[in-house]
């Protein structure tokens, strides 16, 4: 479903941006990269980081009406490979008509959308089929997010994701374990966590434990709710309730 995009999240505090980034970037003059398309009729798949998506639908990227699309993390779309910059450092990908889309413009990772890291990735030749994991708030252990990560890719990449998705948390404050206790305390510890349990950084995905549509379990050593609110603070954001 679709859904207008009224009035945008404001931007992260690492993007210089206006809280109009769809706007601007329809004011000003943008480029479509030559290089961002393959041969005439080949296509290029996407998949999906984390949503919500930002579509200008129809031709011309530099429209000004934006909406919000629901999709799956880790779900593929396609694409024509042709590219957008938009003036605030936006990247947009043009939809492919013929793979079952409305004409239209997606973003791929730019600042003003209050969403930090991309929200698309590149489907390479010969990629591997994405593990998609559920990840939990250290704060409440309620639903955090989806993390759609390559088999190749490393557990460190991971808790970068993670660090990502909720701003405050250290990466390396993050250790990735092969299950969860009875009792988990964040924070506390690991006095009486088997050391066998632990996950190294360097260890693949596809080496772990995990399957895709499982939790990603991890331990969070250090106040997770202070470290959150002291980015927030420093960022100018309201203090979580």
């Amino acid at each position: 479903a679709e859904a207008a995009a009224a009035a945008e999240a404001p931007a992260p505090a690492s993007a210089a941006a206006p809280t109009t980034a769809a706007a601007a970037d329809a004011a000003a003059e943008g480029a479509v990269a030559a290089g961002g398309s393959d041969a005439a009729g080949s296509t290029v798949d996407y998949r999906v980081m984390q949503g919500p998506l930002f579509k200008k639908p129809g031709a011309d990227p530099a429209a000004q009406k934006v909406v919000r699309l629901s999709r799956k993390v880790g779900d593929s779309i396609r694409t024509t490979g042709r590219t957008w910059a938009g003036p605030m450092g936006g990247e947009w990908v043009q939809l492919d008509p013929a793979g079952g889309s409305k004409p239209g413009w997606l973003l791929v990772e730019g600042p003003g959308f209050g969403i930090p890291g991309p929200l698309l990735e590149r489907v390479e030749p010969g990629d591997e089929e994405s593990v998609v994991l559920r990840v939990l708030s250290p704060i409440d252990d309620s639903p955090l997010c989806e993390l759609c990560l390559k088999p190749s890719q490393t557990v460190r990449h991971a808790k970068n994701w993670i660090a990502l998705r909720l701003p405050g948390l250290a990466p390396e404050k993050i250790t990735a374990a092969r299950e969860r206790p009875s009792d988990k305390t964040h924070g506390m510890g690991l006095r009486n966590f088997p050391a066998s349990w632990i996950i190294e950084d360097s260890t693949r995905i596809r080496d772990t434990p995990f399957k895709s549509g499982g939790e990603f379990v991890f331990f969070y050593m250090g106040d997770a709710v202070g470290d959150v609110e002291a980015k927030r603070a420093k960022s100018g954001a309201s203090p979580s309730t």
